[in-house]
């Protein structure tokens, strides 16, 4: 995982998955797999951006994004659940073929500091699609 200041923002994780089959596959940010907010410089209070991107070369099957929040667990990710998001451009989390991409803003809740990004096939076997994720912490003050 990267720590990563421009400017004023930090990159919090960089993470790439492949995915050639119906099924879902999380992110790996790396040891842990998920991030842990505790664990970067996040302060409370800034905003967090997810930069998501597929890339394929065919446009016939459906890929999805799945963001999720999590407790802590002693020192591991919890039961996730669906994170609160809101798109600030691009494509919807919901399913959609060929090249895609999508910022979105994610709301941190309360007593849930692991966030979880997932790639998922919804339908079709005939394209692999590479995701990207990127997470950037964003100061109040930018």
């Amino acid at each position: 995982m990267r720590n990563e200041k421009m400017d004023g923002l930090r990159v919090l994780g960089i993470a790439k998955a492949s995915i050639a089959t119906v099924t879902t596959t999380a992110f790996d940010f790396g040891t842990p797999n998920d991030i842990d907010l505790r664990s970067t410089d996040w302060a409370r209070g800034c905003r967090l951006l997810l930069v998501l991107r597929n890339t394929t070369a065919g446009v016939a099957d459906t890929t999805a994004w799945t963001v999720q929040d999590a407790p802590d667990n002693a020192g591991s990710i919890g039961t996730p659940a669906t994170a609160v998001t809101t798109v600030i451009a691009g494509d919807t989390l919901a399913g959609g073929t060929g090249d895609r991409y999508s910022v979105i803003a994610i709301t941190p809740q309360s007593g849930r500091p692991w966030i979880r990004v997932n790639l998922t096939r919804a339908a079709g076997t005939t394209d692999t699609v590479v995701g990207t994720a990127l997470l950037i912490a964003v100061p109040l003050t930018l």
